[in-house]
């Protein structure tokens, strides 16, 4: 029996365009807008994410501005995964660069913040090890005193899992796997929630495709995820979903292939959600 979710995605998603100012040549993905839609931050990478940069992009007149590397910028080190606070003024994002108390031959992806200054950010702050893992690190998001991310750490269903950690003052409790029906023996990540807290999407391998999948709270439970129509999940890997402020627009990443870019790299999509 088709499942009534998926039907009304189906039918009230509308078809999506690419984003001109935030895609590239390169390898575009995690567009995420602080609630004003003012700024907007935007990872971009060679082939298979390498040399990752966070990039910032502004509203203007004419829509986003060409993104810019964000000023804590270092060639030396990958940034990756960003995701801006509501107010704007923090950012969580991934990086392999060097913190205190981390061995100098690791060089896996942990979960770092920073903090808006002005015009520029703060130096970024190592999460610690409450969160990081000596596996790495992907997709943080901070909703309602939660961090969801995701990570290869020992403990879960397999591959990639989802991972929650409570906000405890400015501390982070001890990360958990995310409960049913997120996590499977598939790899699963990005994690993320609409404004009302009511829809949930992430990415997971289904038929060995990155496929965007949903789920609906109904009371205190979840429903199980299904994948978003073909009309969303466009090419082999579709990731990085996020929801506009007011819930109306969904951005995400996908590898879609088009004219003047290498197979397997990504642009930035976005997509009219349906209103109940």
């Amino acid at each position: 029996m088709p499942n009534p979710l998926l039907l009304a995605l189906a039918a009230g998603l509308a078809s999506p365009t690419m984003v001109a100012p935030l895609s590239s040549p390169l390898n575009d993905y995690n567009a995420v807008a602080d609630a004003a839609e003012s700024i907007l931050v935007v990872a971009r990478s060679e082939a298979e994410f390498r040399n990752a940069r966070i990039l910032v992009s502004h509203r203007t007149a004419d829509g986003w501005s060409p993104p810019e590397p964000i000023g804590f910028s270092d060639p030396r080190w990958s940034d990756s995964d960003p995701w801006l606070t509501a107010d704007g003024q923090t950012l969580y994002f991934i990086s392999n660069r060097p913190a205190a108390g981390r061995a100098p031959d690791r060089h896996d992806l942990d979960i770092w913040r920073a903090r808006r200054n002005g015009e520029g950010w703060s130096e970024p702050e190592h999460l610690g090890a409450g969160v990081n893992s000596d596996s790495e690190e992907l997709g943080p998001e901070l909703h309602d005193g939660r961090l969801y991310f995701a990570s290869t750490r020992p403990g879960g269903r397999g591959g990639l899992d989802i991972y929650q950690a409570d906000v405890a003052d400015t501390a982070f409790g001890p990360a958990r796997p995310l409960e049913s029906p997120f996590n499977s023996r598939e790899s699963e990540s990005d994690f993320t929630l609409s404004p009302d807290g009511q829809t949930a999407m992430f990415w997971r391998i289904a038929g060995g495709k990155g496929l965007l999948h949903v789920s609906r709270r109904r009371g205190g439970s979840w429903s199980e995820p299904q994948p978003l129509p073909a009309s969303i999940n466009l090419g082999d890997f579709n990731f990085t979903p996020s929801f506009s402020a007011d819930g109306r627009h969904l951005r995400f990443a996908s590898t879609m292939r088009r004219s003047g870019q290498a197979a397997g790299l990504a642009d930035i999509y976005e997509a009219e959600m349906p209103q109940d």
